[in-house]
């Protein structure tokens, strides 16, 4: 190869060298210096939450893990930022006179359709600014590294991202920071699953929040492109008005079954069937709930107007209660003679004392929603989407390994920080879950409960959130001549 070949594809690569330097500035790509580590202690270093000399190897969690609907939904690439859902809502009436003679015009109606759309949420966690040369340091001989944790983390909601060991958590930090940043990234995503608003994110789209199904499950539809209005389109929302969900006036019985029965009517009429659905509630609404409906629903309008003045209706007691736990242990509910599946979420909205004065204190209300699953045969029309990392590769490789890593088939995107012998990661996920048929939905709202005790929670920000501890313990006092 000639001297002067050489030359050229030396400056060549310069050249790209140079671009490819510019372009990471200017894009903000540069490795940025991860934040000075503030009072990060690790496990068992000096200072480390479980760094007390003869600790027991068996760690026992009290961590109350989220669960909900998100395990029901199937979860689906899409990189498409401003989808268009097309429905045909119906046809106009017609214009015209009708034929006079055989030949003559005829009366003509118009086809009319609705769009509607999606939007992709945006949330990210960091870890700890972690130190390399410190991960396998102890406090002294009597602190051990080899720690069992006993329990779960993670797993109920299928919102963080597999591999996350929870059985070296205890004993290798990186792993523990990981499920860390997983474990406030699921926080998050079961509370958007329902309450997720646009107006909550921030201005620059650095936190973005997807529309929520309690915020797609209601009435006042509008077409994507022309903000006209789109009553086909409407959920089923019903008015509880905060009675109690063991009443008889107004009764949960007649309402759930009303409910059903009429999207199971737009099922039927839409040519969906077969079509499935889920019953979702919060866990303390579906307690209650189970403790009547089985006596409510084996004698809903067993009224002495109906059967006869001076009759009697008979139940077997022992029967009602075995159709009541077996409700509980089944998690199901039967409705107009068909079984729904049913979910308990904790990231339903729950009115209290405290935010809402229609309720007093010691008693709650929220919502039960019935979502649609699937439609004709198993095709899905409430599913999950995410933005799909694994696309970007051919870009992000020719960053030349400054990049971090995507897992779980391109759902969640983990980004390494490092500078000398420091490093952290960010853990960030880009979803939405997307409702097809919202006329196949529909939610009763303000059902009032008053169970014995309240649930704990996992929410940080609930009054039944409970931790304790520290997170930082006091290092060792030392004494030496040379201190």
């Amino acid at each position: 190869m000639s001297s002067e070949l050489l030359t050229q594809l030396a400056g060549a690569y310069s050249q790209q060298h140079e671009l490819i330097s510019s372009l990471l500035e200017k894009e903000g790509l540069q490795t940025k210096a991860p934040a000075a580590a503030m009072s990060f202690a690790g496990i068992f270093q000096q200072g480390g939450v479980f760094s007390v000399p003869g600790t027991d190897r068996d760690v026992f969690t009290a961590h109350i893990r989220p669960q909900g609907i998100s395990t029901h939904l199937p979860l689906l690439p899409g990189n498409e930022d401003n989808p268009r859902y097309a429905t045909l809502t119906g046809f106009t009436a017609t214009t015209g006179n009708r034929a006079t003679n055989p030949c003559d015009d005829n009366p003509q109606g118009f086809m009319k359709g609705c769009y509607l759309t999606a939007r992709f949420g945006r949330v990210a966690h960091d870890t700890q600014t972690i130190e390399f040369d410190q991960l396998k340091r102890k406090a002294n001989r009597g602190v051990f590294d080899d720690l069992i944790l006993h329990g779960r983390v993670l797993g109920l909601t299928d919102l963080t991202p597999s591999g996350m060991n929870e059985g070296q958590m205890l004993n290798i930090i990186t792993m523990s920071e990981m499920i860390g940043a997983a474990v406030q990234l699921e926080r998050d995503l079961v509370d958007h699953m329902w309450n997720g608003s646009v107006a909550n994110n921030t201005a620059g789209g650095g936190y973005k929040e997807f529309p929520g199904l309690a915020n797609q499950i209601t009435t006042g539809q509008v077409d994507a492109e022309t903000n006209q209005a789109c009553p086909a389109l409407d959920s089923d929302v019903k008015e509880f008005n905060y009675n109690s969900v063991c009443g008889t006036s107004p009764s949960i019985v007649e309402y759930l079954s009303m409910l059903e029965w009429y999207l199971r009517h737009n099922a039927r009429r839409m040519g969906f069937e077969p079509a499935n659905w889920i019953v979702a509630m919060r866990p303390e609404l579906w307690e209650e709930l189970t403790a009547c409906w089985p006596c409510q629903y084996n004698t809903n309008r067993c009224a002495n107007a109906i059967i006869g003045t001076g009759s009697r209706t008979v139940i077997d007691g022992g029967e009602m209660v075995a159709q009541r736990d077996a409700m509980r242990e089944g998690m199901y509910i039967d409705i107009n003679g068909r079984r729904y599946t049913v979910v308990e979420d904790d990231g339903i909205f729950e009115h209290n004392s405290t935010n809402n004065a229609n309720v007093a204190a010691g008693s709650f209300a929220s919502s039960i929603f019935m979502v649609p699953v699937t439609v004709s045969n198993g095709f899905p029309v409430t599913y999950r989407q995410h933005v799909d990392y694994r696309l970007g590769g051919d870009d992000v490789n020719l960053l030349h390994g400054l990049q971090g890593f995507w897992t779980d088939r391109g759902v969640y995107s983990w980004a390494i920080e490092n500078t000398k012998w420091c490093y952290k990661l960010s853990l960030k996920t880009e979803q939405r879950v997307v409702l097809r048929t919202p006329q196949l939905a529909g939610r009763i709202d303000h059902v009032l409960y008053s169970p014995l005790q309240h649930l704990r929670s996992y929410d940080p920000a609930s009054p039944y959130h409970y931790d304790g501890g520290v997170s930082v313990r006091a290092t060792d006092t030392t004494y030496s001549v040379w201190l």
